[in-house]
């Protein structure tokens, strides 16, 4: 009898190679060992198809509902959509905390 809670299962999965070491970040800070997959083949895009050079995160089946709950959270937090800064009107990706062209907060 073999013991699959100590199998690698696959938690995350991206094309973002930052992302993914994100993913392990925050996977690390909760004692959750992980592994990335696929990094080898980030050098060969555009040589193969962009689906076969995806980037997956892995951990042990046993630790894989906390893993999913970690990502629940990563993926609750971030912001998918751009704003226009109130006091210049300049649009901002996601990623700004602040307007890049006049410095403002955004609300």
């Amino acid at each position: 009898m073999t013991d699959n809670s100590f199998k690698w299962r696959c938690a995350f999965t991206t094309d973002n190679m930052i992302e993914a070491h994100i993913i392990q970040g925050l996977l690390t800070q909760a004692k959750i060992q992980s592994h990335l997959g696929g990094s080898a083949l980030q050098g060969a895009i555009g040589e193969i198809p962009n689906e076969q050079a995806k980037l997956s995160v892995y951990v042990y089946e046993i630790k894989l509902r906390d893993a999913e709950q970690i990502l629940l959270n990563y993926a609750q937090t971030q912001k998918h959509d751009d704003w226009y800064c109130v006091q210049c009107n300049e649009i901002n990706g996601p990623a700004f905390q602040y307007c890049w062209q006049c410095g403002k907060e955004h609300e």
